[in-house]
């Protein structure tokens, strides 16, 4: 019908425009953070791409409900500002008839949003998970840029470069200090040379006019500190193996969730669960939230949406939470007081529409 893919088209517009707004700002926002752990030297280029990637699919299950939220309140705002509702009413539409291409719209945006959650999420957080543990790992010296303080492992290892030679990529003022097992070693050297996999589970660093001091832990007679200078030294870097991510409960499949005894793993499957279920209510609320009278504005309504969206989140939020320490067994204590204040609300709104 006409009349239906006028409606479909008019609210679809604002949804994709604010989806994209809000997946741009997103993905600026990612790769502000990964960035800065680049200039570090704990990300190379590759990686800050895969992992934004990653962070923005993870973020389509709460960016796509806000953006059909704020997308239908903008769409049937200007609906009624430009008086093209009551023409609809005037021509025989009630104001259900004219809700069916956008619950219509706001099913199939749930089915993905639910589709997002219940398959994309943990996939997208286990690769998370496995390439920030392997790009860790990978965070070698070679990959360090000179003029600060790096620290690898737990603190067992900080690292610092001077001055890197981008030609010969001979090092200056290079200081490591290495503290394990109670023993504290601390090496300066005037300059460097580093030799990556010079062994398969290793790294050569062949340092010249180095001053060593290496404090024992004192634990018997025999443990003695040692200073000295030494015109050539050599350390064997090993290289470091990625750690395997262990349980997370946003990696594990949402089957495997649901029979789960645990509490963070019911939290995690009622979440992803209720993401559609948020999806749909939202856009029931913007129905009524987009009503105002003529010639006011399309974005009337937008500030008290923005709160409402707001307040519902993080009372989504808090449940959750209580479900994962056990005060809570599940979390659908906020979509159902979000649909019993729509229920309630939704008469009043009519009552008041102009």
């Amino acid at each position: 019908m006409i009349v239906d893919r006028y409606l479909a088209r008019e609210t679809t517009k604002p949804f994709a425009l604010t989806a994209l707004f809000l997946v741009g700002v997103f993905i600026a926002y990612s790769l502000t953070r990964f960035l800065t752990e680049a200039n570090d030297g704990l990300l190379d280029g590759s990686a800050i791409l895969v992992l934004t990637g990653l962070k923005a699919l993870i973020a389509l299950e709460v960016l796509l409900p806000i953006a059909l939220y704020i997308g239908l309140i903008v769409a049937l705002g200007r609906l009624y500002s430009d008086w093209e509702m009551i023409g609809l009413r005037a021509g025989g539409f009630s104001e259900y008839r004219i809700l069916v291409p956008v619950i219509g719209m706001a099913a199939t945006v749930a089915i993905l949003v639910a589709a997002t959650s219940l398959w994309v999420r943990p996939w997208a957080y286990q690769s998370l998970y496995a390439l920030e543990a392997d790009a860790k790992a990978t965070a070698e010296l070679e990959d360090l840029p000179p003029g600060r303080f790096h620290i690898h492992g737990e603190a067992e290892r900080m690292v610092f470069i001077d001055e890197r030679d981008a030609a010969t990529g001979e090092l200056r003022g290079v200081f490591v200090r290495s503290s394990r097992g109670g023993t504290l070693e601390v090496i300066s050297a005037a300059r460097g040379q580093l030799t990556t996999f010079a062994r398969s589970d290793a790294h050569l660093l062949a340092l010249q006019q180095a001053m060593i001091y290496k404090q024992a832990p004192a634990q018997g007679p025999t443990d003695r500190d040692l200073a000295g200078r030494f015109a050539a030294f050599q350390i064997w870097a090993p290289t470091v193996t990625p750690e395997p991510p262990g349980y997370r409960p946003k990696a594990q499949p949402t089957r495997a969730l649901s029979a789960s005894p645990r509490n963070e793993d019911r939290a995690e499957a009622q979440w992803r669960w209720s993401t559609a279920i948020s999806t749909l209510l939202l856009a029931l609320v913007a129905a009524p939230l987009s009503r105002t009278q003529p010639r006011r504005g399309r974005y009337a309504r937008v500030l008290l949406a923005v709160v409402i969206y707001v307040l519902y989140f993080n009372f989504i939020g808090v449940v959750r939470s209580e479900v994962e320490q056990g005060t809570l067994t599940h979390l659908w204590w906020a979509p159902g007081a979000l649909a019993i204040t729509l229920a309630v609300a939704w008469p009043l709104a009519r009552r008041a529409a102009p």
